[in-house]
């Protein structure tokens, strides 16, 4: 599947002050994961503020499965593969499920990224289902 003319994400090298509240959640909750030496909880425990630990396991098998690059907790911009992971979260919550798994392709090898897209549609679905809306990125910049 071709990635290319997708685009830009609106969360690209974005400071994260300006990020949408669930977009920065699950922002902080990927470094926190990234960041850890138990992965797991540590990612819990962020999206336990807003009541959302319970998409730390679909968090970790995305995060586990895809590779990506993740910055560190104090980094003030997003990286282009946090950037790219918020827009496949945020199209598959809207229904795109073809364009998150092309944005997962910027990420991860094709192989990789097919078995992401279950934590995909399980952690965007679940952030959903507790009324956590993140953006479109074809129709807003967040």
């Amino acid at each position: 599947m071709a990635t290319h003319g997708l685009p830009k994400t609106p969360w690209s090298a974005l400071d994260i002050a300006d990020l949408p509240p669930p977009e920065a959640l699950l922002l902080d909750a990927m470094r926190a994961w990234g960041a850890a030496r138990t992965p797991l909880p540590a990612a819990a425990l962020v999206l336990a503020a807003e009541g959302a630990e319970g998409l730390a396991v679909p968090m970790d098998a995305l995060l586990r499965t895809a590779g990506p690059a993740l910055r560190c907790t104090l980094c003030p911009e997003t990286g282009p593969d946090e950037a790219a992971l918020l827009m496949a979260l945020g199209l598959a919550q809207h229904n795109s499920r073809s364009c998150a798994l092309a944005m997962l392709l910027r990420v991860a090898a094709p192989l990789p990224a097919y078995k992401s897209m279950g934590a995909v549609l399980t952690l965007a679905g679940g952030m959903r289902a507790l009324g956590l809306m993140l953006a479109n990125p074809f129709t807003s910049a967040g």
